[in-house]
């Protein structure tokens, strides 16, 4: 293919939800753009991405997608890359997955599949169907996720690729305005230091145990709050297991806000104590650019972006009394946690941008375009 013509992608997309794949898609294409690729989305027509794409002003069909053989999503799917003069379909999830990659293998165009996802694919035919001869590229949101597909699945190292989230550096940087975000919190006695955690309210983000963290570390440190960003299937949940843990009076539940940069630089600590699922995050490299002091979890890819002891601190999945003993050495150690914070924005800023992203993302469709 010529490197002259313009690459023109067609992603699919069959979720419903709004988490960090969708969000990762959606900025990806935005990004995409601006270079001068051209972008469209197929999805389902009640899906919250279809909302969020149009008001972006890209292109977008709605299919069924209602099973992985579903020959109207394919043949639509065809229709659509085709007529579009697409040169890639770019898959997402399970169901789009096996649906893009017939269309693709239909139409003659090159496909490249996202594994958003860390949890293990279970070695086999199935496997090696959806990551390796149905696609002709996969990427890996991290390169764990990537190994294990190639090691345990078996699938050719030559087509697979990890490019980890990126946060954009231009609006998670130190210089942002938190009027807004301390206006909230104004008023909290014991609102002196804050802890924090970004994510959408889900079992397997670790709120829980965050909160349980939180209940201890009360025990011994009475000047913190804990401000919980995000909304999802648990919060209505989440404020009865404060009370229950004694903790109700110090946790601000300030819900979904976008004003993300400004919440993560209030914290004296930004926590993501994820159980399992985690690939590479998006939240942790946007906190370090901010510039603010990161804990997380061992779970998935966490820590091949926060390094223990360099860049961040690290313990282990719902280890509540281990995330505890972490959050007092941070908050008693200032200085400390402000050079670990110091170093880990210089290591997001040369390995975890959003422009790095892209560039590692446009680097795959040329591969895969300029492939036989």
């Amino acid at each position: 293919m010529s490197t002259d013509k313009p690459i023109r992608v067609l992603h699919t997309e069959w979720s419903l939800g709004w988490g960090g794949q969708e969000i990762r898609v959606m900025a990806e294409m935005k990004a995409f753009r601006e270079r001068g690729v051209g972008m469209q989305l197929a999805c389902r027509r009640e899906s919250r991405i279809a909302g969020e794409a149009e008001r972006a002003g890209f292109r977008v069909d709605h299919l069924p997608f209602s099973g992985r053989l579903d020959p109207a999503t394919i043949l639509g799917l065809r229709h659509l890359a085709l007529e579009g003069g697409c040169d890639i379909i770019h898959t997402h999830s399970s169901i789009d997955s096996w649906c893009g990659g017939l269309a693709g293998k239909l139409a003659g165009l090159k496909v490249v599949r996202s594994r958003h996802l860390s949890s293990a694919v279970k070695p086999g035919l199935n496997a090696r169907l959806v990551y390796n001869w149905l696609p002709n590229a996969v990427i890996s949101s991290g390169r764990h996720i990537r190994d294990h597909l190639v090691d345990n699945c078996r699938c050719d190292p030559r087509k697979h690729f990890s490019v980890p989230a990126g946060a954009d550096h231009r609006r998670f940087a130190p210089e942002v305005d938190t009027g807004a975000v301390r206006e909230l919190l104004a008023g909290r006695e014991r609102g002196k230091q804050v802890v924090g955690i970004v994510a959408v309210l889900r079992s397997w983000k670790g709120h829980r145990v965050l909160l349980e963290a939180c209940a201890l570390l009360a025990q011994e440190q009475p000047d913190f709050i804990l401000l919980v960003v995000g909304d999802g299937p648990l919060r209505e949940h989440l404020p009865l297991w404060a009370d229950q843990l004694g903790i109700g009076d110090r946790v601000v539940f300030a819900g979904h806000r976008d004003d993300v940069p400004a919440c993560m630089k209030v914290m004296s600590v930004c926590v993501l104590p994820s159980l399992k699922n985690e690939a590479t995050s998006q939240v942790m490299p946007q906190a370090m650019l901010v510039g603010t002091p990161v804990i997380c979890s061992s779970a998935g890819g966490l820590t091949e972006v926060v390094h223990d002891g360099e860049t961040g601190r690290v313990v282990p999945p719902g280890d509540a009394a281990a995330l505890a003993a972490a959050l007092r050495d941070c908050l008693a150690e200032p200085e400390k946690s402000a050079a670990l914070a110091r170093r880990a924005r210089e290591y997001a800023l040369e390995h975890l941008t959003f422009d790095k992203q892209i560039d590692d993302t446009l680097a795959v469709y040329r591969k895969v375009l300029s492939t036989p």
